[in-house]
């Protein structure tokens, strides 16, 4: 069966997640629009890769300071619609909203459900600012191959079994 995609024209509310204990986290993307929520999991590097973006357009485009930063928790239900495959980020200078396209990671051969939304330049601020503070709280990464500084209770594959 196929998972429901969607389309907002204007989310009320994007933030990010994750739940559990460091190592062993489930991160999500959750949006709200119209009434609607919308959960979608999504690995951390998928938030690190999209919160850099962000970061990058934010220094190429004048940018107002941040105001108060709205309460960015996740809502309850987290029943997550479906997981991320691909992000696509675009910025409109003029509107000064991101649009961002998701789509579903399905199995070879399988149609992906897609989803679609606009946001505001502040929201992807708070969105950019709360993410990296996710990020930032898990395992630190390993200074020889970037991996978790644990490596799942393993040694670090750039040691190549030495210590």
């Amino acid at each position: 069966m196929a998972s429901p995609s969607f389309d907002f024209e204007q989310v009320t509310r994007v933030t990010a997640g994750a739940i559990g204990e460091p190592g062993k986290r489930a991160f999500y993307l959750q949006l709200r629009a119209a009434g609607e929520l919308v959960s979608l999991a999504m690995e951390k590097d998928q938030l690190r890769a999209m919160t850099e973006r962000l970061q990058e357009v934010f220094s190429r485009v004048a940018v107002p300071p941040a105001g108060a930063v709205p309460n960015m928790a996740l809502e309850e239900p987290i029943a997550p619609l479906w997981r991320v495959g691909f992000i696509t980020l675009t910025y409109s200078q003029d509107e000064k909203t991101f649009e961002v396209s998701l789509v579903e990671l399905v199995e070879e051969g399988a149609q992906p459900a897609t989803g679609h939304f606009q946001a505001s330049l502040a929201q992807m601020q708070a969105l950019a600012s709360h993410a990296a503070g996710i990020i930032s709280a898990g395992r630190p990464p390993c200074p020889m191959c970037g991996g978790p500084v644990d490596h799942d209770g393993g040694v670090c594959p750039r040691l190549n079994g030495h210590h």
